[in-house]
Order: C-alpha cells, then structure tokens, then sequence
C-alpha cells in the first residue's frame, strides 16, 4: 500500500515537473515532431563570432534555455567559417532537404518557426543576443505571443463571415507573424473585407520593392503613402512599407543620387515613432546612428566572411561580414550589425 502511495505521489510530482523540449538534430526531423508548438532554432557562429559562442555556454551547454522553450523542438544551427569537410557536412545534415525560411539577417539569434517551416518570430538584435538572459526573456513572449495566436487562428478556423475576420484581426495584431498557409485563396476571397482585412493578409513587401526600384523618389513616396491611407495594415507593415521605401532612397535608383541625410533622418524618424518598441521601430532607431549620423552600434570587430557549404563563392549580392551561408539567406553577424546593403531596409522580410 505504502508503496502505491509513492507511486501515486512521485506520478503527481512528474506532472506539475514542466515538459521538456523535444531536440531534433536535423531541421527536417524538426519539423517533423513539432506538431502545433513551434520549434526555437538556434543560430550561431560556432568557431569565431564571441556572442555566439557566449550564447550557446549560456543556452547550451549550461541549459538556461530549457525552462523557457518546454513543448518547443529546439535545434541547434552552427555557422562555421571556412568549413572543413567535417563541418560542410554537419551543416548540410542539420538542413537535410530543406531551406530555413527567409527573415533571418543576424546571428547568434533564437528563430520560432512552426510546424510549416514559416518564421513566426526572431530574437536576433544585436542589443538582445548580446545578453543572454534578456535574450531568453524576448523569446519567452515571442513563445507565449504564439500559442496566443495559434488560438486565435485555431477559432478563426471553425468561425466563418464576419466573426472568422473578427478572429483573423485580432491575431494578425499579435506582435508575431502570421503564418502564411492559415488561409486558402478561396478562404480570402470569401472573407468580407469592411476592415481592411485584404490590405493585410495580401501584404508583400517583396513585391513593394520591386515596384519602388523603378520609380523616382517622388513617384516611391506618393506610392507608399497611397498604400498606408487605404488602411487595413498593421503598424508593423507600414513600418516595412518605409523601410522598403528608405532602402529605394539611401541607394538611389538608376541615375538618381542617394537622398539627402534630411530627408532620410525625417522618414526614419516617422518609422520609428509608429511602433518604438517592434524590431522595425528599433531598426529604425539605429538606421539614424547609422546612416544618418554617421556612428556606428558597436566598437567589435567584424569578423571575416562565412562561406556557403560547398565553398560556393558569394554571389555578389551581400557586403560587409554578410554572405549567403548553406541555409540560402544572407546572415550578418551582431559584430556587423551596420553593413547590410540588402533591397529591403529592415530585419525582416514576411509579412504581418
């Protein structure tokens, strides 16, 4: 009897003990266990970039990130420079068949993912990754914005006519992506659009810098601002409809000059003050430092270039420390955080 008792009391213990992360060692095993909880990737430079490997001590080999991921699939990414044969494979064993997603600009950095390989958050700021525990406290509301939304997407589901737009609004204002198959194209047509539910969900800000490439400043300008007055866009798309629209200026089109730094300080000011606190908003924050002070985030050193498995050379389309790496994005590392000259101003690229 008194050993049933034990029995019974150590069974109550293991469940208020809290899940332990499932770790796959692949990203198509990954995606395979996550089920509904997402999966925490985990990004780094693995034999040189200091922050990372101050990261994976902290994450890793010490565990902090354990009780902070619980239900998620955690999977580690190692970035090597200048891989051996030995590393080019590992790299290419991690990814298996599959491609991360895109949105990923910086390393070390913590990528929420779900079970169908789209980004759904990023804990990738210099500011962040450069302090382990603050690090893990962003990841913990990204996790938690997640099952939020996932709830919400959940009854969205079952919902239909204007409750399901309802439903789909209240998720898309999560300050977390929404994923990109949470609705079929017959589903969107369907859908009333009396709140600008359209303008959102078919939001592609690939597409805006493409059209902005062409265009004059002016012609840029005027397009971006009939955009936003139409409605419907989240704050954090309209910060990404002046980041693509910042990037087309401090470039300069086809026989057109940079725009002045006025100019670029008045529209990266307008950025920020539209959400401060989102990544665009704190993107924007250091884009004035940047490119319109002329100061740089940090005084560490970049470090040298990471090669593609394979020893691919760059394709030409990257600068500074950044270089397209087996994953197919083009990676900076936090030591670097200045020296993108991407199309697209900003840390992401998926929509809200």
């Amino acid at each position: 009897m008194k050993k049933f008792v034990l029995n019974i009391l150590a069974g109550m213990m293991l469940a208020l003990l809290p899940a332990k992360a499932a770790i796959a060692r692949t990203y198509p095993d990954a995606l395979a266990k996550a089920g509904k909880n997402p999966i925490v990737i985990f990004i780094y430079g693995a034999n040189y970039d200091k922050v990372g490997q101050k990261a994976h001590e902290e994450f890793v080999k010490k565990n902090k990130i354990s009780p902070f991921i619980k239900q998620a699939t955690f999977l580690e990414m190692p970035l090597y420079q200048q891989p051996n044969d030995r590393e080019k494979k590992d790299m290419e064993k991690r990814l298996g068949n599959r491609r991360l997603p895109g949105g990923i600009w910086n390393y070390p950095c913590l990528a929420v993912v779900d079970s169908s390989g789209n980004l759904r958050a990023i804990v990738q700021k210099p500011e962040e990754m450069k302090d382990p525990a603050i690090a893990l406290e962003a990841l913990k509301v990204h996790l938690d914005n997640f099952y939020k939304q996932e709830k919400l997407l959940e009854r969205a589901r079952k919902a239909k006519g204007e409750k399901k737009a309802d439903l789909l609004l209240e998720a898309a204002n999560i300050d977390i992506e929404m994923p990109k198959d949470f609705l079929s194209k017959g589903e969107k047509n369907n859908l009333e659009d009396e709140a600008g539910l359209g303008n959102r969900l078919s939001f592609d800000p690939t597409s805006l810098v493409e059209a902005l490439q062409i265009k004059s400043y002016d012609e840029a300008n005027a397009h971006v601002r009939r955009m936003m007055a139409q409605g419907g866009y989240s704050k954090l798309q309209r910060q990404m409809m002046m980041a693509a629209y910042a990037g087309h200026l401090r470039r300069g089109g086809e026989n057109m000059k940079p725009a002045s730094k006025e100019r670029l300080r008045a529209l990266y000011t307008e950025m920020r003050n539209i959400d401060p606190k989102s990544t665009y908003g704190a993107y924007a924050e250091g884009a004035l430092v940047i490119w319109v002070e002329g100061g740089t985030l940090t005084d560490q050193p970049a470090p040298a270039e990471i090669n593609r498995v394979g020893n691919v050379p760059d394709d030409g389309n990257s600068s500074g420390s950044g270089t397209r790496t087996a994953m197919g994005d083009t990676v900076i590392s936090t030591d670097d955080v200045g020296s993108v000259d991407s199309d697209f101003e900003g840390p992401e690229d998926e929509e809200e």
